[in-house]
């Protein structure tokens, strides 16, 4: 047994049940304002032009900070519930603690693969445009997969923990729990953040090369001046900065958490006080994430005249203009060929055939 809070290794020196509560109630209101005030820009976007929203990063984002605000309010709530679970009955504690642990790790992974999504998009516009171009509006099938998965590791829960009149939520060290604790602190962590860093590291050492020779990225892809192209250049490489310390600041609580998934509780000589700082930074980086949405990610890039959606919309209206490209979707080929002659048909054969009967009792 083991408690979610390492209540049984006692508070550091200094530090009460209550001035944690305002240390972390703080930070979690910065993060809790700065993630509203995301969703609150992203609805303003969604009424003004709905297929931005849907089509761009904008989706991304205010699912983001929607799984944050949601991982932020359960993982307060179930830390206050573990000091005060002595006050209330059992059975009822028992049953907030699931709920509260489960909404908040599904939330957590749901937000961290929002993250990997805006990277893997931008991977895709880099890199593979035309790939890019065939996937950029389908944010549903990704965000919805990826909430079955989070609900199927994270279902256990429900039946490894419940509340403690001393240790506060506690979890079982059974076998059964320590196999899904650790799947879910990998897919949740470790799988993201490795794909974030080898795309955005694809990215900043390969900048797309397109040959002038191919008819259809001359006609789709809109060439962008010198200076305009060093400035989105900079502009990625700053995002990238972002995202890695945002990836830095969330990883001790990540390897606490895996520790504590593989090591035994009793085994475990872990000071209370690095478990709180890993608690107090992931906290710090709701924050901190949401303040550069704010500040930076959604004013120049969600909203800029040069965004995706806006771009490949100029290049459906390039390709309706030049019919001798054909595009192959889904598909790294690319053919060129010349206008083939078709006949002019202002109605469908069975019109004609129907013209040219004499009357009824002709017809098939």
């Amino acid at each position: 047994m083991q408690s979610l809070w390492m209540l049984d290794a006692g508070m550091p020196a200094g530090l009460s049940p209550l001035k944690l509560a305002w240390l972390f109630g703080s930070l979690i209101a910065a993060g809790l304002a700065l993630n509203f005030l995301v969703i609150y820009k992203t609805l303003r976007l969604a009424r003004k032009d709905p297929d931005q929203f849907k089509n761009g990063t904008g989706v991304y984002l205010f699912i983001m900070a929607f799984a944050d605000v949601f991982s932020l309010l359960s993982i307060f709530t179930h830390m206050t519930l573990s000091h005060v679970v002595h006050l209330l009955p059992l059975e009822w504690a028992s049953l907030a603690c699931k709920v509260f642990v489960f909404i908040s790790r599904a939330a957590y992974m749901q937000s961290a693969y929002c993250w990997l999504f805006m990277s893997g998009l931008r991977y895709l516009a880099a890199c593979q445009p035309l790939l890019y171009s065939t996937v950029w509006r389908s944010p549903a099938a990704p965000l919805a997969t990826v909430l079955c998965v989070s609900t199927v590791i994270n279902l256990h829960i429900f039946g490894s923990v419940f509340a403690d009149a001393e240790l506060g939520c506690v979890k079982l060290d059974d076998s059964m729990t320590t196999i899904y604790s650790l799947a879910d602190a990998l897919a949740s962590y470790l799988l993201p953040s490795t794909l974030i860093f080898v795309m955005d590291i694809k990215v900043l050492c390969s900048r797309t090369r397109r040959k002038s020779s191919d008819p259809l990225l001359q006609i789709v892809f809109h060439k962008l001046d010198e200076e305009t192209e060093k400035q989105r250049y900079t502009n990625m490489k700053r995002f990238m900065t972002i995202t890695l310390a945002s990836l830095l600041i969330s990883a001790p609580e990540a390897v606490i958490r895996m520790l504590r998934s593989i090591v035994p509780a009793e085994d475990l000589q872990m000071p209370v006080s690095i478990f709180l700082i890993g608690q107090a930074l992931y906290f710090f980086k709701a924050s901190f994430n949401a303040f550069y949405l704010t500040s930076y990610v959604f004013d120049r890039n969600v909203l800029s005249k040069t965004s995706s959606s806006r771009q490949l919309s100029i290049s459906a209206r390039r390709l309706e203009e030049s019919p001798n490209i054909i595009t192959r979707e889904r598909s790294h080929t690319v053919s060129y060929r010349a206008t083939t002659p078709v006949p002019l048909l202002t109605r469908n054969s069975s019109c004609i055939l129907l013209d040219q009967c004499e009357s009824p009792d002709n017809w098939l």
